[in-house]
């Protein structure tokens, strides 16, 4: 094995990889990236075509209607799942008004997601409405529709998968498709143009693709390429497409990743293009990180990308009370455990993170061996909480619960089992009534507390 015999320290595993990847460079390879413009915006201009070159945003407070003591009819969607697509908890009730975002005298909630005549005022994901509001006073708000948008992705999916060989979903608004041995290199830009047009034509939803050898170099063109735009980087022109583009803008690279870049005056691509024995020195991590931005990692789609887990938070106002807040929890643990029923999920690891008003996080993750059922799932994230709550005089304002490593055979207490599957079989008969009448039909008593 030519180029391979000599390195002695290396696992077999690593040597494969290599291996692979000189055989995949010489292979025909052409990824589309596929990225909604401005989606959240974007979905409701389709539905409502008055919006359309106007200033809007959508944005608003993160929905409280979950703790309510009364009853509402909410179900869950589930058909728009994938890794990186949360579940959809909704309600039929629409209730919209203008002035959603006030609460009283205060205007409140932050900014999801604005158009990009919005963006030239300055309004960008991330900032409060008030402020929003005071850079543009005509800016139109609209409260999140959350069914509108799962509906709409779960749609364009399909229409993907029909016309590409290999879909892969990142997120709610985008698409990795892989067309190689499908469309001819010379045809690829033509055909993406295609599926612009037709995108646009079936949903009324801008978007923008780039197109490159490998995944993380198409997704970075389709950054340059919006909104509405196409971008191709054949082969030979990578290092002049990177050229002066700042570290932070590549996808994956994160804060730490940043500062450490930083540290060795590494602030643009090319800098980490022309600095592979250094990259390289930082081990695994470093080699592929390399390897992304000079578009030598060649990493095939998961067109069934399993969830690594599956999780559920809620914001709210500055709470002191211990006591509520252990009945939101019990609130948020019914919801996952009812989500687990349905995706017929066996978790062996909880998270519970807190965060503190003015304090930092605390969070912690524990692993179980029983069997999976609503009751000891509310119990244990319980008493998670009150091993994590450090700051005990200090107000909560978030809760994130999460379930992960998922699996299919498990190694239950012996000891437990027998009450544990009483408690399961109990959680699959309440959760069938949840999906026939709603997730509210059946709660704890705590939660009217």
């Amino acid at each position: 094995m030519h180029g391979y015999h000599y390195h002695f320290r290396r696992s077999a595993r690593q040597v494969y990889r290599e291996i692979e990847q000189d055989i995949r460079s010489c292979l025909l390879e052409m990824i589309l990236h596929l990225d909604l413009d401005a989606f959240f915006v974007s979905a409701h201009r389709s539905i409502d075509k008055t919006l359309i070159g106007k200033k809007v945003a959508v944005g608003g407070r993160s929905d409280q209607f979950i703790f309510q003591k009364h009853q509402k009819k909410r179900k869950a969607m589930l058909s728009n799942n994938g890794a990186f697509v949360q579940s959809l908890f909704f309600s039929k009730d629409k209730k919209y008004d203008s002035n959603f975002y006030k609460d009283g005298n205060r205007i409140r909630g932050i900014i999801t997601t604005a158009s990009y005549e919005a963006r030239k005022y300055g309004i960008k994901t991330g900032i409060s409405i008030k402020e929003a509001l005071l850079l543009c006073s005509d800016l139109i708000v609209l409260p999140p529709d959350m069914m509108l948008y799962h509906s709409l992705s779960h749609r364009l999916k399909l229409f993907l998968k029909r016309n590409l060989p290999v879909v892969e979903q990142y997120s709610i608004d985008e698409f990795f498709a892989d067309c190689s041995g499908y469309i001819d290199d010379g045809n690829v830009l033509e055909y993406a143009k295609w599926l612009q047009s037709e995108i646009e034509k079936k949903f009324h939803l801008p978007i923008s693709i780039g197109i490159a050898k490998t995944k993380w170099i198409a997704k970075l063109a389709t950054s340059r390429a919006k909104p509405k735009g196409l971008l191709l980087i054949e082969d030979g022109f990578l290092y002049d497409f990177i050229k002066d583009i700042a570290i932070e803008e590549f996808p994956g690279i994160g804060k730490a990743w940043v500062r450490k870049l930083h540290r060795y005056k590494k602030f643009t691509l090319d800098d980490i293009y022309n600095s592979k024995a250094l990259l390289y020195s930082w081990g695994r991590a470093g080699r592929e990180l390399y390897d992304k931005v000079s578009g030598d990692f060649f990493e095939s789609l998961n067109a069934h990308r399993d969830r690594k887990s599956i999780g559920i938070s809620r914001t709210f106002d500055p709470l002191l009370d211990r006591e509520e807040i252990k009945r939101r929890i019990y609130i948020l643990s019914r919801h996952l455990s009812f989500i687990m029923t349905k995706l017929d999920a066996h978790p062996t690891t909880i998270h519970l993170s807190v965060k503190y008003e003015f304090k930092e996080r605390s969070k912690k993750d524990k692993t179980l061996h029983r069997v999976f059922s609503e009751t000891f799932l509310k119990n244990e994230f319980i008493k998670l909480f009150d091993e994590i709550d450090i700051y005990k005089h200090t107000k909560i304002i978030r809760l994130s619960l999460s379930l992960s490593n998922f699996k299919t055979k498990q190694i239950y207490s012996l000891i437990d089992y027998n009450s544990d599957k009483t408690l399961y079989n109990l959680s699959k008969n309440i959760n069938s009534l949840r999906e026939k009448y709603g997730l509210d039909i059946v709660k704890n008593a705590i939660e009217f507390a």
